[in-house]
């Protein structure tokens, strides 16, 4: 269930074919529109390097779970955004100001 609504959260994010003309990704008469994938670079400080070494963890674990922790902070972020987003289109449909509904 939450692996679904993570894909949910994460179909709804897609840039439209608008968004990728806007940021240069597709020209104005091209027909098929592919989303850039995101690279993310890990880059570990010694504050992680230390962490690693106490628990002992390869540089490459450490690279994994912090990977992995951008990841879940990315995922719970889009969720508020998606959230208030839902929640300011509540509020400010017709229904929430007729009381009839």
């Amino acid at each position: 269930m939450i692996l679904k609504r993570n894909s949910d959260i994460i179909n709804k994010m897609r840039p439209t074919r608008e968004d990728l003309i806007e940021m240069g990704y597709l020209k104005p008469g091209d027909t098929l529109a592919k989303a850039p994938k995101r690279e993310r670079k890990i880059f570990l400080d010694t504050v992680d390097l230390e962490y690693a070494e106490r628990h002992g963890l390869t540089n490459q674990e450490m690279k994994d779970f912090k990977k992995d922790m951008i990841i879940e902070e990315e995922i719970i972020r889009d969720h508020h955004i998606l959230a208030a987003q839902d929640k300011s289109d509540t509020y400010n449909s017709p229904q929430a100001h007729y009381f009839g509904w």
